[in-house]
Order: structure tokens, then sequence, then C-alpha cells
């Protein structure tokens, strides 16, 4: 009788678990496909990717304006990431809303202080993709310290691309 009380309530915690897995699962899971570079958002109107320092493959980020006192090998003021966005939610089939981009968990605090980000994020139309392109920039840091910690270093952030609901943009 033990055995079957305790299979019992192993089934029930189970059930509990896969159900609260698949409810809203669009609403945040990161549908980034690093195969096609592709963020794909869809009824959750939110998708996240994270990205380095080091992913934009453009060149090491030194302080704007500082590129020709830098010592590195290939020194850059400035990194682009490029997105390619794709909104699919029949839902809104064909229709246009606002997208944003917003930048968060900076994995290194004294970088985040220093680090500058833009986007050219603008209206996006379900069925259709958007390249959109966030710049990053870095401020000279106010000592040495700040800039130790981080030089060198391959900082790494979320990229959050949220579709605004198309009800509330008309």
């Amino acid at each position: 009788m033990k055995n079957r009380g305790l299979i019992i309530g192993a089934l029930f915690t189970f059930a509990i678990i896969v159900t609260s897995f698949t409810f809203a699962y669009w609403a945040n899971v990161d549908l980034a496909d690093d195969a096609t570079g592709t963020v794909t958002i869809g009824e959750g109107r939110t998708a996240t990717v994270t990205a380095g320092l080091s992913d934009s493959g453009s060149g090491t980020l030194v302080p704007t304006g500082e590129v020709a006192n830098s010592s590195s090998e290939n020194p850059t003021d400035e990194l682009e990431f490029t997105f390619t966005v794709d909104w699919s939610d029949d839902t809104y089939e064909g229709e246009t809303s606002n997208l944003s981009v917003s930048i968060g968990n900076i994995d290194n605090t004294t970088a985040n202080t220093y680090l500058n980000f833009n986007d050219d994020a603008t209206t996006i139309t379900e069925g259709t993709t958007l390249t959109v392109t966030v710049t990053v920039t870095l401020d000279e840091p106010d000592n040495e310290t700040d800039y130790d910690a981080i030089i060198n270093e391959d900082v790494t952030f979320d990229v959050t691309f949220t579709v605004e609901d198309p009800a509330s943009s008309s």
C-alpha cells in the first residue's frame, strides 16, 4: 500500500512539472536559431538571445576615440551585431507592429557602467523578416581599476526583442 501511494505521489508531481513547463512555453523560450542567425518571435511576442562582445568578429572594443592609442591587434571603437528577426504569429497575420530591443543581464558589472547600446529597431510585419543592428560602444573608464575589470573580458549580455501588442499600436 505504501508503494502505491508513493507511485501516485510521483505521478502527481510529474504531472504538475509537465503542465507548468508547457503552459505559455512560447513566452519565455529563447527561440534564436544559431545556424541561420534568425531570431523567431512567436505568440509570446518576445524572444531573447545572448551575445558576447567577441561574437561580433569585428575586433577588440576600445573606448570611443581611442583606436589610434590602442595596443590591441584589431581595435575598434564600435561593434555591430546584426540580427534577422522573424515575427511568426497566425493571430496577427500580415499586421504591422512596433519592435523594441532591450539589453539586460550584462555579466560584467563594471562594463555595464561604460557600455552603450544603440539599435535601429522600428516596426515589423508579421510573416516577414527584419534586419536589426545593435551597435555597442565603450566610454573611457574613469580609472585603471575599472579599465582592468573590462580589458580582455568577453562581456556577455542578453538582447530581448519584443513585438508590441498590435491592438495597442493602432
